[in-house]
């Protein structure tokens, strides 16, 4: 990853250790600290609070970034060209893997499909 070009962009903010983030980065920022992810080397994209994607350089950090968010947010690892992806979705308490960004979704006959980030059976 060029840290460097990414970091000139003006919706990227650099931090400390190679850290580059943009968009809604808490909670899962927060999460990755407080389960002993080390913080360096990566490209965190916060779609929401609920859903993103960690960016790093080996498939060891990819992998450690899956066990340091499992299972407060469900993961899926991509290889890229030069990097990894763990594309990550916040779970609920009871293990279900909510909508996170369409909350609520009713059809024009009335049948709701998406109720408070939940599929409707």
């Amino acid at each position: 990853m060029d840290f460097d070009k990414l970091a000139q962009k003006p919706w990227y903010t650099r931090h400390a250790n190679n850290v580059i983030t943009t968009g809604s980065t808490e909670p899962v920022f927060s999460l990755l600290d407080l389960r002993g992810f080390e913080l360096r080397d990566l490209l965190l994209v916060g779609l929401n609070d609920s859903a993103g994607s960690l960016y790093l350089p080996t498939e060891e950090r990819a992998k450690e970034a899956v066990a340091a968010l499992e299972p407060a947010f469900a993961t899926e690892v991509r290889r890229l060209r030069s990097m990894w992806d763990v594309a990550y979705t916040r779970r609920a308490l009871d293990g279900t893997t909510l909508s996170p960004v369409i909350t609520d979704l009713t059809l024009k006959d009335g049948t709701a499909v998406i109720r408070n980030g939940r599929h409707v059976n």
